[in-house]
């Protein structure tokens, strides 16, 4: 059987979640939830199986899997949710998931191309960070034009509108931003920086470092978990990180799959 979730159940599963281990679905649970639908697998007894949730707004379809049980099957949940969200045939879906839920998914889904690794890493060493650094300011409004053009130019695959409303920190050379980055999570319970990148001709000079510390020192003003995500072939980006005193907590897998026809 296979139906939408309650609020409550919604919330118990918020209270058992892990949200190292669930990362994706965690923020779905919680700061993306007004954005967010749920849908539950569950036995012909109601014994409950796994979900799988689909978040609005987002620039390509955006899933997040939580699996419960190893009888867990998402293809039923694919084809059901395809039919009640309307979505086109031939989508394609994108998600984030642990190891151990790519050993339950991975015969069950066909991937566009191999799934690519990734880390979540989390800051646990306040005393790596440097001294804070006036040469990075913090962005407002005026700036929201150049942030959203550098986007794009970065090709920054989350990034959307909405996520202008949490604070933005870059570097300016003569009033161009040749440096920049934000938070995709700012909240009280955690934060996640995202949004990082620097102009191509400015690159290999510690601007992103620089940005990516103050972010970090920021982001622990306002929660006690910051963490980041990062490619781990990306060897540069996981030291850089490393030398501010992050950690990784989780290996992920980022996948893009068939929804279905």
């Amino acid at each position: 059987m296979i139906r939408k979730l309650t609020p409550a159940e919604m919330k118990a599963l918020l209270s058992s979640i892990n949200r190292e281990q669930h990362f994706l679905y965690y923020s779905y649970l919680t700061s993306r939830k007004q954005n967010a639908v749920h849908y539950g697998q569950f036995t012909d007894r109601g014994d409950f199986l796994g979900a799988l949730a689909y978040l609005r707004g987002l620039p390509f379809d955006a899933f997040s899997v939580y699996p419960v049980q190893d009888s867990f099957r998402i293809r039923p949940l694919l084809s059901f949710m395809k039919q009640e969200l309307q979505l086109p045939d031939h989508t394609v879906g994108n998600f984030i998931i642990n190891q151990e839920e790519m050993a339950l998914l991975a015969s069950q889904l066909e991937f566009l191309k191999p799934p690519k690794e990734l880390l979540l890493m989390k800051h646990v060493h306040q005393e790596a960070l440097p001294p804070e650094d006036e040469y990075v300011v913090p962005l407002g409004p005026s700036h929201f034009d150049q942030i959203e053009s550098k986007m794009a130019e970065l090709q920054t695959m989350a990034f959307t509108r909405e996520e202008l409303r949490h604070p933005f920190y870059g570097v300016l050379e003569q009033r161009d931003l040749i440096a920049v980055g934000g938070y995709h999570i700012y909240n009280d319970d955690y934060v996640e920086l995202g949004n990082i990148g620097t102009d191509v001709s400015w690159r290999r000079q510690g601007f992103g470092k620089r940005v990516c510390a103050e972010l970090t020192r920021k982001g622990r003003e306002v929660a006690p978990h910051v963490y980041l995500n990062v490619m781990e072939d990306n060897e540069g980006a996981v030291r850089l990180y490393e030398s501010l005193g992050y950690e990784p907590v989780c290996k992920q897998y980022i996948a893009e799959f068939t929804v279905g026809s």
